[in-house]
């Protein structure tokens, strides 16, 4: 019998571990396990001290090399994120319930010259180009972006 429930208990460490990884667009923050993530407070009231911040920046190098940053909003949600290094970082935990439409949308094209990819619907966009050790990409929420904010607004 506790043969038997050793594979189970090893079979559901991953799923744990996902859980704790979850930091997804749409979701709160993961600062990706960085001991001292970088937050910046950006306003887009140019003077008053007393004005909340519309959206914070929380940015994390990866033990790759690889800087990440969430775009998180009053509330605590990320609406966006970017990354640009050497290596991906982990796009199932950065995109979350939306990875599954950038690999549905990969799945889609041809193998051939795959190094951009580019999504755009309703409720995502995700932008993402690269080649090895020189990797690149944002994605954001649409609906979700604070009042003033623009795509071109994400590092």
């Amino acid at each position: 019998m506790r043969r038997s429930l050793l594979p189970l208990l090893l079979s559901l460490l991953p799923l744990l571990a996902c859980g704790y990884a979850y930091a997804a667009l749409g979701g709160a923050p993961s600062h990706f396990g960085a001991t001292s993530p970088r937050l910046t407070a950006r306003s887009l009231a140019a003077a008053a001290a007393a004005t909340p911040a519309a959206w914070t920046v929380s940015t994390s190098t990866l033990d790759s090399g690889t800087v990440v940053r969430e775009y998180v909003n009053p509330a605590g949600a990320v609406f966006a994120v970017s990354w640009n290094g050497p290596f991906l970082p982990d796009l199932r935990a950065l995109l979350g319930q939306h990875f599954g439409t950038m690999t549905g949308a990969a799945a889609q094209r041809p193998k051939a010259g795959h190094s951009q990819l580019a999504v755009e619907r309703p409720d995502v966009v995700i932008v993402s180009n690269g080649h090895m050790r020189a990797f690149s990409g944002r994605a954001w929420i649409p609906g979700e972006l604070p009042a003033g904010f623009s795509p071109d607004n994400i590092e």
